[in-house]
C-alpha cells in the first residue's frame, strides 16, 4: 500500500515540474482563464531552453488591466500567477488556428540546421510572436553558446514549418579557458648588510677586536708615498738631533750661544711622532680587514 502510494506522488510530482511545450502552456492557460482568452494572444515566450524551457510567459491583450496587457506565468503544468507589465503595450494577436508547429518540432529544425554547419550551443531561447500575413504566427528559435557568447537565429513559420530566415549559423571553435601561468618571481638576492658600529655590548666582549683607529691623512695617501716620506721624517729627525748635540757641546766651551737646530720644546716630539712607520689603509693588496675572532 505504501509502495503504490508512493509510486503515485513521485509520478505526480514528475508530472507537475517536468518541461512543457508552448502549446500545452497556451491549453493550460485556456483552462484556467477560459478559452476565449486564447483569442488575446499576442507573445509567448520561453527561456533556456535545453531543450524545452521550465516556464513560459504568455502575454496576451486585457482591457480591464491599467496597461492594457497581461502577463501569464505558467511553469510545469500550473499557471502560477499573473501580472499586468506597465512597460508593455497591446499588439495584434495571433491567429491560433494556423499554430500547427509547436516549441518542440521548432527546436528539432533549429537543431537539424545548426548540426549541418557544426554550430555548438549549450540551450534555446524561444518567442512566439504574431506575424505580417493575417496574424499568422512565427516561431523565432536563438540557440546561445553560454561558452563563448556567440548565438545563431532562425525564423520559422508555425503554419508549415519553413525557414524564414537564419543568421549566425557558423561553425565556431569553442573558447577554452586557460589558467593564465603564474607570474615570474625574481631572482632571490641576499639583503646588502650595511657597515655599522659595535654594539657596548660587542665591546666588552674579550673576543672582539676593535678596529686601528687613522689619526692623520696621510693613511689615505698610497703605500710607496707614505715609505718615503717616513725615510725623510727620520733623515730630519737625526739631522735635527746631531745639530742639537753640536749645539750643546758649542755652548759649553764657548761664551756665545747657538741654537741652529731651533727651539727644543715640541719639535722632538713632533718628530717622533712623524717617524712611524706607515700603516696600511683599505686599498692596500696585503690589509685583512679587521674581524672578529672565533673560538
Amino acid at each position: 500500500m505504501r509502495t503504490a502510494l508512493l509510486a503515485i506522488l513521485l509520478a505526480f510530482a514528475s508530472q507537475s515540474v517536468r518541461a512543457t511545450t508552448a502549446y500545452e502552456a497556451l491549453r493550460i492557460l485556456g483552462k484556467q482563464r477560459g478559452e476565449a482568452v486564447l483569442d488575446t494572444v499576442t507573445e509567448v515566450r520561453g527561456l533556456r531552453g535545453a531543450p524545452q524551457p521550465g516556464s513560459w510567459k504568455i502575454i496576451a491583450n486585457d482591457s480591464k488591466s491599467r496597461s492594457g496587457v497581461k502577463e501569464f506565468d505558467v511553469q510545469g503544468t500550473k499557471l502560477l500567477g499573473e501580472k499586468s507589465p506597465a512597460s508593455r503595450t497591446a499588439g495584434a494577436p495571433m491567429n491560433m488556428s494556423q499554430l500547427n508547429l509547436d516549441s518542440d518540432g521548432a527546436h528539432q529544425i533549429a537543431e537539424r540546421e545548426a548540426k549541418k554547419v557544426g554550430f555548438a550551443y549549450d540551450h534555446a531561447d524561444y518567442t512566439l510572436r504574431t506575424g505580417t500575413h493575417g496574424g499568422s504566427p512565427i516561431w523565432e528559435i536563438r540557440l546561445v553558446d553560454a561558452r563563448s557568447g556567440s548565438a545563431a537565429t532562425m525564423n520559422l513559420a508555425a503554419t508549415n514549418g519553413k525557414i524564414l530566415g537564419t543568421e549566425g549559423f557558423v561553425k565556431r571553435p569553442r573558447e577554452i579557458v586557460r589558467t593564465p601561468p603564474p607570474p615570474e618571481q625574481p631572482p632571490y638576492r641576499p639583503p646588502v648588510v650595511a657597515d655599522r658600529r659595535p654594539t657596548p655590548d660587542e665591546r666588552s666582549d674579550e673576543r672582539y677586536e676593535e678596529p686601528a683607529r687613522r689619526d692623520t691623512a696621510d693613511d689615505a695617501a698610497p703605500l710607496g708615498e707614505r715609505v718615503n716620506k717616513f725615510f725623510d721624517r727620520v733623515g730630519r729627525h737625526f739631522e735635527r738631533r746631531g745639530q742639537q748635540i753640536g749645539d750643546t757641546f758649542h755652548n759649553i766651551f764657548s761664551s756665545d750661544k747657538r741654537h741652529t737646530a731651533g727651539p727644543h720644546g715640541g719639535s722632538d716630539e713632533e718628530d717622533v711622532r712623524d717617524a712611524r712607520p706607515p700603516r696600511r689603509n683599505s686599498i692596500d693588496e696585503d690589509y685583512t680587514r679587521p674581524s672578529r675572532v672565533r673560538d
